[in-house]
This record gives C-alpha cells, sequence and structure tokens, in this order.
C-alpha cells in the first residue's frame, strides 16, 4: 500500500467530519439536548449541564450551541461535560 500525501488526507478526515457532523446534528442526542435547555428555561433555570459521548460531539455541540448564542463551558477536563448558560 502506497503512503497518500498528507494534503489528500487531510481532505478525506475533512469530508468525513462534515459527514459525522450532520450525523450529530441529527442525532437524538442533539434532540435532547434542545429539548433539555427548554425545559430547563420552562422550570426558570439558565443553566444545564449536559454530558457528551466524546471529544468530537462536544466540540461539534459547542459550537452550534455557541452560534446560537448559548455560553458554553467544560466543567470538567476529558470528561465530555459541559455547562450551557442562557
Amino acid at each position: 500500500m502506497e503512503l497518500q500525501p498528507a494534503s489528500e488526507m487531510a481532505k478525506v478526515a475533512e469530508e468525513n467530519f462534515e459527514k459525522f457532523k450532520q450525523i450529530i446534528l441529527e442525532s437524538d442526542e442533539f434532540e435532547s439536548l434542545k429539548i433539555g435547555i427548554k425545559e430547563a428555561a420552562n422550570d426558570g433555570q439558565k443553566t444545564l449541564l449536559c454530558n457528551t459521548s466524546d471529544q468530537r460531539v462536544f466540540k461539534i455541540l459547542k459550537d452550534e450551541l455557541v452560534k446560537a448564542g448559548y455560553r458554553v463551558n467544560e466543567v470538567l477536563f476529558n470528561q465530555h461535560i459541559m455547562q450551557i448558560t442562557w
């Protein structure tokens, strides 16, 4: 097997990350997060703790939340727990 150029592997990785991102944004995990935020707000809360499945999921969800105006902090380093505040 021939070693592929780094630029080609970077392109493959980016394409596959975008596919993975779409899967996460259409997942039950993201839907549950949105429901959790709404329920917390309905209960008069302005913060929600959320445990994500892995670091890639954490980053994707964090980026989406920040784009929507939420503040997101990682509560326990490498534990994939985020504190979402609105």
